[in-house]
């Protein structure tokens, strides 16, 4: 019996939304992994901000120690066709750069206002990155993120770099375990 007209579209359509729900839930097995790294990093460099504010240096280790853990996640994770793709390394590349030309030209005043610039850049990338792969999960990470960083900042600003060490921190470990249980 031939299908109708009517009935190949609603297949057809099915079809593309379970693609569609399908490539969501491997971005997010994907993604669950960085947040995990993130998180941890994030607790550490907060919490060692808060409790020892002269070892601020600790940063620029911990990001390297990030950068490298993201970079050999993703590499595991890809086909071999794709781990030589120079884009990645461009796109960080641009990424340092708009940093180091927004820093130059609107320097921060002091440490909190780069400590809270850097988490809503993520939840900027995070949302983005659910905005174009229509993956909710990854738009609600970045509002969460972006809406805590706020809140501590504005209101608990005595406290703020605890605040993230526990609460943004927390937040990515468990944005992590939220994008795995898909």
């Amino acid at each position: 019996m031939p299908l109708s007209r009517a009935e190949a579209q609603d297949a057809l359509r099915d079809i593309t939304r379970t693609e569609r729900t399908s490539a969501n839930f491997y971005g997010y097995r994907h993604a669950s992994p960085h947040l995990f790294v993130w998180g941890i990093i994030w607790a550490i460099g907060y919490g060692l901000n808060y409790a020892r504010p002269q070892w601020g240096a600790a940063w620029p280790v911990l990001a390297l120690a990030g950068i490298v853990a993201s970079f050999w996640i993703g590499a595991k994770s890809k086909p071999a066709a794709a781990r030589g793709d120079w884009r990645y390394a461009a796109t960080a590349l641009a990424i340092f750069a708009f940093i180091g030309a927004l820093f130059s030209v609107m320097p921060p005043r002091n440490w909190a206002q780069v400590s809270a610039f850097f988490p809503i850049l993520v939840a900027l990338f995070y949302s983005l990155i659910g905005i174009w792969t229509r993956g909710l999960r990854m738009v609600l990470a970045g509002v969460v993120v972006a809406a805590l960083t706020l809140i501590g900042f504005f209101g608990l600003p005595q406290y703020f770099l605890l605040w993230m060490a526990v609460v943004g921190g927390g937040a990515l470990i468990l944005g992590g375990f939220w994008l795995r249980s898909v």
